[in-house]
């Protein structure tokens, strides 16, 4: 029973669904004067609900490759079965929406609905869609932080971490289907280092760094200090930079899975520093 209990919360990925409220918070409160708790909390709420849905649905349809990639998972170790994490996860879209729905704004509702509908056909077609899965699990993390925005009225700065965390899922999406690439393959799945091979599927995320790289220029000196400034080109910039180099020249799985892990701790670490830095 506890156990059960437990592969229901892991299903979440904790990890991933705390970013997710920190991300809704970060987008309602950077450089904002004070504003009242509750609403951004339950706008938090909302939006972890919604992808932890994604999440489930996403696992429910990655079965079949989870069991040669990702043994380890609830559904392949059979903690959960299918049928019930299918509704597990529509439960879990249904009351992030019904909260939303709470909070009596109409842009947060149509983005409640609109990116539960959209990690729905992740889910279905990501292994079919390849670039354009990658692209709507970008757009899906950058409008966190904007969820957050509504409702403190805080879409000019919100904006801008939307937009630096678009170009760094990117990266993190292209990474992340080189180290899936082995189980992908054999689900029949179409991601971009399957039909473009690793190197260039690697060259395209060095454009995504240069996009995020020209965010944060944009950025100065509104936003941040010249020291601020520096220690996001160095500690920040420079670092996927290097991170993208090393795996270009060392494509290895032990590599990619490192990298991956590295970019999850990296981007807390940013927003960490724009939230000093303010």
């Amino acid at each position: 029973m506890i156990q059960t209990f437990f592969a229901y919360i892991r299903i979440l990925r904790p990890l991933n669904f705390f970013f997710v409220l920190i991300a809704v918070l970060f987008g309602a409160y950077y450089k904002m004067a004070a504003f009242p708790l509750l609403y951004p909390l339950l706008a938090g709420i909302a939006a972890t609900l919604i992808s932890g849905g994604g999440y489930v649905i996403n696992d429910l349809y990655d079965y079949s490759i989870d069991m040669i990639n990702r043994k380890e998972r609830v559904l392949p170790s059979g903690l959960i079965t299918t049928k019930k994490a299918k509704y597990y996860g529509i439960c879990l879209f249904v009351l992030g929406i019904i909260i939303s729905i709470f909070l009596h704004d109409p842009w947060i509702i149509a983005l409640a609905v609109f990116n539960s509908a959209l990690l729905f056909i992740y889910a279905m077609k990501s292994k079919r869609i390849h670039f354009w899965g990658n692209l709507l699990v970008a757009f899906v993390t950058a409008s966190t932080f904007i969820f957050g925005s509504f409702i403190t009225n805080n879409l000019r700065y919100a904006f801008f971490v939307g937009l630096c965390a678009f170009f760094y899922t990117m990266i993190r999406e292209l990474v992340k289907d080189i180290e899936d690439k082995n189980g992908d393959s054999s689900a029949g799945a179409k991601t971009l280092p399957i039909l473009w091979g690793d190197k260039k599927t690697l060259l395209l995320a060095l454009l995504f760094w240069i996009g995020f790289t020209l965010t944060i220029i944009w950025g100065y000196p509104e936003l941040y200090t010249l020291k601020f400034f520096i220690l996001l080109l160095v500690g920040i910039v420079f670092l996927i930079l290097v991170d993208l180099i090393i795996l270009i020249m060392k494509p290895l799985t032990k590599t990619v899975k490192y990298s991956e892990s590295f970019m999850k701790v990296h981007m807390l670490v940013f927003l960490i520093i724009l939230w000093v830095a303010q």
